[in-house]
């Protein structure tokens, strides 16, 4: 009778605590939608400009190693320009969204999460409405988010062609 009480004891508290994993983490991965949400709301309204301005407009939604990126970029390039003032920048924009696209016509997805990070997926998709002839193109995204003491943050882009932001300020990097 003891070792059926214990059998009972233990899987109605395995099912307790799993139903609350479960709980936290379909709140995890809201939060992490949200958050790429919010950010696409904001950063769409804004200039497309990289610039000192328009980065800190927006760095309450990156991760720190984000953010350092974002500056060590600008001094390079702001240094690179001083010596070759008729060349273009290495970054014109901000690479969040695809060249030409028209801020109505994107979609946030469902987030796939770990412990402290997710990744979440960004559709910007071409119809008769947008800018662009290619009716029916749909580009992908994918944000990869970190969780830092319990808020998520961008901390990096996943283009359609599998190159990424960060990969990009690193190949920035090389060209002095």
């Amino acid at each position: 009778m003891k070792r059926i009480l214990l059998f009972i004891f233990i899987s109605t508290s395995f099912l307790f605590t799993s139903n609350e994993v479960f709980a936290q983490n379909r709140a995890d991965k809201s939060r992490a939608v949200e958050t790429v949400k919010v950010f696409y709301q904001f950063h769409l309204t804004q200039k497309n400009a990289f610039s000192q301005k328009e980065i800190s407009r927006r760095q309450r939604f990156f991760a720190p190693k984000l953010q350092q990126l974002f500056k060590a970029e600008l001094k390079r390039q702001k240094n690179y320009l001083k010596k070759y003032p008729d060349t273009k920048p290495y970054f014109e924009g901000l690479s969040f969204e695809p060249i030409e696209f028209c801020p109505n016509d994107y979609r946030v997805g469902a987030a796939r999460i770990t412990r402290q990070s997710a990744a979440v997926k960004v559709s910007f998709v071409y119809s008769k409405s947008s800018c662009s002839a290619n009716d029916g193109t749909e580009i992908s995204y994918k944000i990869i988010l970190s969780k830092i003491a319990g808020n998520w943050f961008i901390d990096d882009v996943i283009y359609d062609d599998g190159s990424s932001l960060t990969k990009a300020f690193n190949e920035a990097q090389k060209i002095k």
